[in-house]
């Protein structure tokens, strides 16, 4: 088991619900538990030019990286400056190291991404670029050729279902409240849960989906987008899971991984919770969950 995080993930986007302030505190808890140490936790460097244009288009590549207010980049409601995208960009290398990690060692927690609502073309709900997207496509270049993303974010993983809509090795599964953002692209299996849906409908359809995702199309990587907003006081979602809901879903995807001996790496993606508190244990406790399951 191993972690990635850089300091620098945090930064100032002035008053905004996503709290960029978690990534350190998630860290620092870690830390204090004897989760992470010195010798598990590695730092990721800035994917090139080059790298990126694997997944976005130069227009869009020049926009951000001159950090130009347009059509482009104005749709991720963020502050359009340096930090920031330069932040989304390490955010790419730090899912790619995962994954690489998780290829040698079973299991990676990336204490950063999810920024799953990117497009080639455009940035969208506080995404500029897709992480998720970026770790996939560099593993399928370096020859893993059956990837799952397994997505529990509250919102649908749009940017990446429209990504790897006609790449078959990829499988794409997002579960997610149906009325309410994004516009919905197709992935290879969407659940649309009702407003209200609480942990037991919620864990049954996450089972039954698993089973099609591990045991048909039988990955040897997933990439986890375990987003804490599904949960019942998130800001901007009307989900019903409690904190234990949530553990036991990170418990479902991660040691039916471990079970079938497919490697698997966990991002942060969203989490608005009224309390930071709650938003920082329900990522901690994905990190126990892998922890557990995958002892060093």
């Amino acid at each position: 088991m191993r972690f990635v995080f850089s300091p620098t993930y945090r930064v100032d986007i002035g008053v905004h619900v996503f709290p960029t302030q978690k990534y350190y505190l998630v860290h620092d808890k870690l830390k204090n538990e004897g989760i992470i140490t010195v010798n598990n936790v590695l730092v990721p460097e800035k994917p090139s030019s080059n790298e990126l244009l694997k997944i976005i288009e130069q227009e869009y590549l020049d926009d951000l990286l001159k950090q130009r207010l347009t059509a482009r980049t104005l749709p991720s409601e963020m502050p359009v400056n340096e930090a920031i995208i330069s932040a989304q960009i390490l955010f790419c290398g730090g899912s790619y190291l995962a994954a690489k990690l998780a290829k040698n060692c079973g299991a990676c927690f990336h204490i950063g991404g999810g920024f799953h609502h990117a497009f080639q073309s455009h940035a969208e709900g506080f995404c500029y670029l897709n992480d998720v997207v970026f770790a996939a496509a560099m593993m399928l270049e370096q020859g893993v050729d059956k990837i799952a993303v397994v997505d529990c974010d509250l919102h649908q993983g749009n940017g990446t279902a429209k990504f790897f809509e006609n790449e078959k090795r990829v499988f794409t599964f997002s579960i997610h409240q149906e009325q309410l953002y994004p516009q919905k692209e197709k992935s290879d299996i969407d659940i649309g849960l009702d407003i209200g849906t609480g942990d037991d409908e919620y864990l049954q359809k996450l089972g039954t989906a698993l089973d099609i995702v591990y045991n048909d199309f039988q990955p040897n990587l997933v990439i986890y987008v375990a987003g804490a907003d599904p949960y019942m006081l998130d800001q901007l979602g009307s989900l019903r899971l409690t904190l234990e809901g949530l553990k036991k879903r990170d418990e479902l995807v991660v040691k039916r991984a471990r079970a079938r001996g497919i490697s698997i790496i966990s991002v942060l993606a969203g989490g608005y919770a009224e309390d930071i508190n709650d938003t920082v244990e329900i990522h901690c406790n994905t990190a126990r969950v892998m922890a557990e399951t995958f002892p060093e």
